[in-house]
């Protein structure tokens, strides 16, 4: 399988190495987000907006992880994550 290396602006170094997506592996991925979006747009406002809350709540409970993986990979200090 073919792999693309992900190198930090900081310093270089590569960080992680993730698959090549094939064309089959994309066309899938196109299609469960079209029957996804469907599905999505019967759900109710408000119902939608109780998912996106949730989902608002868990990304700011997991801020200490997401800040530096983030600043590493951006090349950007910490301090300035929350700009």
């Amino acid at each position: 399988m073919e792999t693309i290396k992900l190198k930090s602006p900081v310093d270089g170094s590569i960080y992680a190495e993730r698959p090549i997506a094939t064309d089959q592996a994309i066309n899938a991925a196109v299609e469960r987000a079209r029957a996804a979006q469907e599905k999505w747009a019967e759900t109710p406002i408000v119902e939608r907006g109780k998912y996106m809350l949730a989902m608002l709540e868990a990304l700011v409970a997991m801020t200490d992880e997401i800040v530096p993986e983030i600043a590493w990979q951006m090349g950007r200090p910490v301090r300035y994550g929350g700009e």
